[in-house]
């Protein structure tokens, strides 16, 4: 009888915070992108990231590593001071956005089975690519006003080149390896690529309304394909 009773907490502990992640990801993306009422947007993004930490935290499989809590905590950061609609932070939110990419790309590189061995090869390339984001932003900084249209561009632009290197690495693994985790690594990156791509032919170049709506089809699930990745990995190393 306890024993059920546990286990029917523990399904309740993920089945529940997982049904409001995606009802509130859903209102979001619903007042934000179809309705334009950004004023409830606000109100309900702030939720979403806190829901999928806890999620993290909570599961048996979570190593709960310093860099997985980081990550989420950039996401939060980035995701939600764009919501304050004011100009200047939008460079900083996308600085934040690009770390949290190099820390992806990090872990892309790592699934791969030469590094995933060797312990000694996982560190130096960390450091590597902590010296390349740290060498990228103090370009920026000593050479651009952040107030400036083109200090935005160059952070922009430095981006999606470490996105498009990440969506390249999760596709390469996934055929490779054809494992549940870099499957889940894979997806989470389409669907912020579809999302971006929708977006960006529905806001630019005047598409067809049907864009909006795709929008929504394409991203809710994104932060779950993130967390499912983030447990997976974390199973696997607490295996080895």
């Amino acid at each position: 009888m306890k024993n059920n009773i546990q286990s029917l907490l523990k399904r309740d502990l993920e089945i529940i915070p997982l049904a409001a992640y995606f009802i509130f990801y859903f209102l979001y993306l619903l007042f934000d992108r179809i309705l334009e009422m950004t004023d409830y947007a606000v109100l309900v993004k702030p939720i979403i990231i806190p829901i999928i930490a806890f999620l993290y935290l909570t599961n048996k499989n979570s190593k709960r590593t310093v860099l997985n809590i980081l990550l989420l905590v950039l996401i939060f950061i980035s995701d939600n001071s764009t919501l304050l609609e004011i100009r200047s932070f939008y460079v900083y939110a996308t600085i934040l956005y690009m770390l949290s990419v190099y820390i992806l790309f990090y872990y892309g590189l790592t699934d791969i089975k030469y590094f995933y061995k060797n312990a000694l090869y996982r560190k130096k390339l960390g450091i590597v690519l902590l010296t390349i984001f740290g060498i990228v932003l103090l370009y920026w900084f000593f050479t651009y006003k952040p107030i400036e249209k083109a200090a935005e561009k160059f952070i922009v632009f430095q981006y999606l080149i470490v996105f498009l290197l990440l969506f390249i690495l999760s596709l390469f693994n996934f055929i490779q390896q054809k494992s549940k985790k870099t499957k889940y690594l894979f997806l989470t990156i389409l669907c912020i690529f579809l999302s971006e791509l929708c977006f960006s032919i529905h806001r630019y170049y005047n598409g067809h309304v049907v864009f909006k709506y795709l929008i929504c089809l394409v991203e809710v699930p994104v932060y779950y394909f993130l967390l499912k990745y983030l447990l997976k990995r974390d199973k696997e190393l607490i295996e080895q």
